[in-house]
């Protein structure tokens, strides 16, 4: 399994039936590491996972724990860096220390998870045109929005999200599992943000302040 089914919904959408205007690179004091989710964005009792790190640091370690989602993952983001990426950072969360081990041995548990976890990618691009274009038209570790569109489920798209005019969220629940998934694009950054389990009401909470941290 890769991480894509969680970025993209896609074990969601199997389930169910998955801008900003372009210009020279901003100035800007935001990361890929520091927009993404930080500790105090989440309820208490949430444990951040190994995983946690640089996307350099987290395929590291998953060569060895997970060689299939290193090797979809590395083919993943060499095609963002294709597509202008130059960095990116990937957390994980999850509600205890054990589930975390069970993501990085793992990563096909995420697809059927019952218990809370927390997925994030933020990927930073060299210009705003770059991530416009990567948001509108690419695929991104897995994401694209067409895909996403095309799926057949109930989805808030743009300026209606709260968080910026290229953006969707999907908010749903199959079975015993709650999705809340979020993917937009601000400035010279994509977002994709997906907590499982968790409710909506968090959900939004999570993605707005990761929102605002992109300066």
């Amino acid at each position: 399994m890769t991480y894509r089914s969680i970025a993209l919904a896609g074990a969601l959408l199997t389930m169910l039936a998955c801008g900003a205007g372009s210009g020279a690179a901003l100035p800007a004091s935001s990361t890929a590491g520091s927009v993404s989710v930080q500790p105090g964005d989440l309820p208490s009792g949430m444990v951040k996972c190994d995983l946690t790190g640089s996307i350099d640091s987290f395929l590291a370690k998953e060569k060895t724990a997970d060689p299939t989602t290193y090797n979809s993952t590395t083919a993943e983001w060499n095609s963002a860096k294709d597509s202008g990426a130059t960095a990116a950072y990937v957390a994980f969360y999850a509600d205890s220390a054990s589930h975390c081990t069970t993501i990085k041995t793992s990563g096909s548990q995420i697809g059927t998870a019952t218990y809370k976890v927390v997925v994030n990618f933020v990927v930073e691009f060299k210009d705003v045109a770059s991530a416009t274009k990567a948001y509108t038209s690419d695929s991104v570790f897995g994401f694209s929005v067409s895909q996403f569109k095309g799926g057949g489920v109930p989805l808030v798209d743009g300026t209606a999200t709260g968080l910026t005019a290229n953006s969707l969220v999907l908010s749903a629940s199959v079975a015993s599992q709650a999705f809340y998934i979020a993917v937009w694009q601000n400035k010279t950054f994509m977002v994709i943000l997906a907590l499982l389990n968790n409710d909506a009401t968090t959900g939004k909470k999570v993605a707005l302040a990761e929102n605002s941290r992109i300066k």
